[in-house]
């Protein structure tokens, strides 16, 4: 039979039985097998339903390890070229007793093609995620979607706190630096900021761009001679012989 009865008190971790004695419910995960508990509490066993739980004293439901489509909130610690580390601290918006460790791979983070992740997320971050795996540390975390993503950067240069211009794109009220995160629909909206929409990024006009792409094309041809303007040479003067020139001396 299981390896602990009803009213024991077991610790996150703990082995409680084998997959064919009882089926995992509330509090507990199964893995190779083997029912484990997620969470520290109070064993209760339903013969009835063969499933087993491990209960808060007084018998309510409480799990500690997130499952499949929670939404996770927490802060990012490192940030390395393909995946980042976070720490866990709200559960659907509720708070978690102690933190919980959680990772983004690039490939979780945007739709589109981002070559690293310091192009979407920073240390320091604050981001709300849904989690990918059940009952598993650490926990895989998605930031796709409108909902999710940054929803508070600080500035590399100076710590302040990152206003959003326009989507994607941030700046520093306090230093002006300007850079560019993941961020959700509501970002800075729970922490009092409000975008700035008149600060966002000019964009260069079409005649901008034109007189770019004319002033390097005459650094390129630097001081040669044009041909359309000086001539080609080839009858030893400097204009191209007329039609009319070229009739005369045949006859």
């Amino acid at each position: 039979m299981a390896d602990v009865k009803s009213g024991d008190v077991v610790t996150p971790g703990e082995q409680l039985c084998v997959i064919e004695e009882l089926l995992p419910g509330f509090g507990t995960y199964e893995e190779a097998g083997i029912v484990y508990a997620a969470t520290s509490g109070g064993v209760t066993i339903d013969l009835k339903e063969r499933r087993i739980r491990v209960l808060e004293p007084g018998g309510r439901i409480k799990l500690s390890l997130p499952v499949q489509g929670d939404i996770m909130m927490g802060e990012v610690i490192n940030a390395y070229e393909q995946r980042a580390e976070v720490s866990l601290v709200k559960r659907n918006d509720q708070d978690v007793l102690s933190p919980i460790a959680g990772e983004i791979h690039i490939s979780n983070v945007t739709r589109r093609f981002v070559r690293s992740m310091s192009n979407v997320i920073r240390g320091g971050d604050i981001i709300r995620g849904v989690a990918l795996n059940t009952h598993e540390i650490p926990v895989q975390l998605s930031l796709v979607g409108p909902d999710l993503g940054v929803i508070l950067a600080k500035c590399v240069k100076c710590g302040h706190d990152l206003t959003l211009t326009t989507y994607n794109n941030l700046i520093c009220l306090r230093c002006e630096n300007r850079e560019s995160r993941e961020v959700a629909k509501d970002y800075g909206i729970r922490f009092g900021l409000e975008p700035r929409t008149d600060l966002a990024p000019r964009r260069r006009s079409y005649d901008d761009r034109r007189d770019d792409r004319g002033r390097d094309s005459r650094i390129r041809g630097g001081g040669r001679r044009d041909s359309h303007r000086f001539g080609d040479r080839r009858d030893g003067r400097g204009d191209r012989p007329r039609r009319d020139d070229r009739r005369r001396r045949d006859y």
